[in-house]
């Protein structure tokens, strides 16, 4: 590998004796993993029924991370109806370690800052269960729909995907978060073995313009932090311009705060790539009131910038609503979204988180659960809503499995034709589409055949 030569000055000066070790590392293959979303998959049983299905093999787990596992370059988990339904997220193991230390608790409010295109935000969604308020915000907007894709995928239903830049987002929530990770744009030094590209794009005065952005996302971040609150701070490079100098600079910027924890992840050393994370605390009194709400101050510049909503339900759409639900969905689900705050963006509608938070005026990708959309005197309801779901939150259920020829044929947008018991089972109507005990989109049954409705623009990806 040829790497850049000022690169390679800077590294042999910083790591002495190691430097041979570390140049080494790029000859070795890079390494992959896949991690568990327990909000679907939560027994150990159900974890090593999937693991040994994809062949992958349960001795080899990624230390700093819950539920995670190395796989070979010949499997292909990525390719599996299973990864389609998100019971799984793969993601480089290096890059796990910066949720597993921020670790929030059920309840909390939790921004991921810089959260394309998704990795540490669904890990951070499993530590919160589907309680509390997870704000996912990425400034560009193609990687914050890639984003707002797979929180959908993995079935979260307390999360906000937000496209905006960090200033923006201090005017809306001053003093609002309890935990907030930063995994920072940086020059990606720790990603040359994964994304050669990455060798092509670097140089000394681009480490320069990343280590600047890093303080003023910092900075903000600080802002919007609670007393008693904790920063998780992330790159994936090995500069010390923009880990252990953007740290220190913090720090002097901030006295209120203490580094717990600074940790690297060197390629040579661990089976991952180069990764760099610390641990800020705030001083001050932990907020242990997590079921409390906060209204928070309003964006001045709220009437020049996107996000029309409607706030409740005609009579007619509640009807229609109320109607889809009583027919397919069991009883105390049908109650969780009945109870809950709806919202109209258009004619789709959303469930909000519980916890009350003023998203007026910012750009929002995703506001919370998207339920359905209404459509000439239907409600038709969304993919989101089925992947949020579990099997026994339907009255009517398709079931498949991983082994039916038919389910990759579901996957690839193919009608399900039923057998006499499965059709004698299946009542007329939407029905949520299972395989193997699992939620995987919806169809609609007529008699034997069931009509597809997985959408369109997620098919023939397996």
């Amino acid at each position: 590998m040829n790497l850049p030569i000022e690169f390679e000055k800077k590294m042999k000066a910083f790591l002495g004796d190691e430097w041979d070790d570390f140049l080494y590392s790029y000859d070795n293959n890079r390494f992959q993993a896949l991690r568990f979303n327990t909000l679907k998959v939560q027994s150990p049983e159900e974890r090593m029924r999937i693991l040994k299905t994809l062949k992958i093999s349960s001795d080899k787990k990624v230390s700093w991370a819950d539920e995670a596992y190395y796989f070979d370059e010949n499997v292909r988990p990525g390719k599996h109806p299973y990864h389609e339904m998100g019971l799984y997220y793969i993601q480089e193991p290096s890059a796990m370690s910066a949720a597993a230390l921020l670790a929030p608790k059920p309840g909390m409010r939790v921004l991921d800052l810089c959260a394309a295109p998704g990795g540490k935000s669904t890990q951070l969604a499993t530590y919160l269960g589907d309680s509390g308020l997870l704000v996912s915000n990425e400034i560009n907007t193609q990687r914050s729909r890639i984003l707002s894709q797979n929180i959908e995928r993995m079935g979260i239903k307390n999360a906000i995907v937000t496209n905006e830049d960090s200033f923006v987002l201090v005017s809306h929530f001053p003093g609002f978060f309890n935990a907030i990770q930063v995994d920072a744009p940086c020059s990606g030094e720790g990603m040359f073995r994964k994304l050669p590209e990455a060798i092509e794009q670097w140089s000394m005065e681009n480490v320069a313009i990343c280590a600047a952005r890093q303080k003023e996302i910092l900075d903000n971040a600080a802002v919007m932090l609670k007393p008693g609150g904790t920063i998780v701070y992330s790159t994936c490079t090995f500069s010390k311009e923009e880990n252990e100098d953007v740290i220190e600079y913090f720090l002097e910027r901030h006295p209120d705060f203490t580094l717990e924890e600074m940790e690297r992840f060197w390629p040579h050393k661990v089976d991952g790539e180069g990764h760099f994370v610390a641990k800020l605390v705030r001083r001050g009194c932990v907020d242990t009131d997590l079921k409390a709400d906060r209204k928070t101050k309003k964006n001045k510049n709220s009437k020049n910038r996107k996000n029309e909503t409607k706030p409740a339900l005609t009579k007619e759409n509640m009807k229609l609503l109320s109607e889809f639900l009583d027919e397919t969905i069991s009883e105390d689900m049908a109650a969780w979204i009945k109870n809950s705050r709806l919202v109209m963006f258009g004619e789709q509608l959303y469930r909000l988180s519980d916890m009350e938070v003023d998203i007026k005026g910012l750009k929002v990708q995703r506001a919370g659960l998207h339920i359905g959309e209404f459509k000439k005197q239907r409600f038709e309801p969304s993919h989101s809503l089925a992947l949020a779901l579990k099997l026994n939150d339907a009255k009517n259920v398709v079931k498949l499995t991983c082994d039916n020829p038919q389910t990759i044929g579901f996957f690839n947008g193919q009608s399900v034709m039923l057998s006499d018991e499965q059709a004698a089972e299946c009542k007329k109507g939407w029905a949520l589409v299972c395989v193997d005990g699992y939620p995987a989109g919806w169809g609609k049954v007529n008699g034997a055949q069931v009509k597809n409705h997985y959408p369109k623009g997620l098919r023939n990806k397996i």
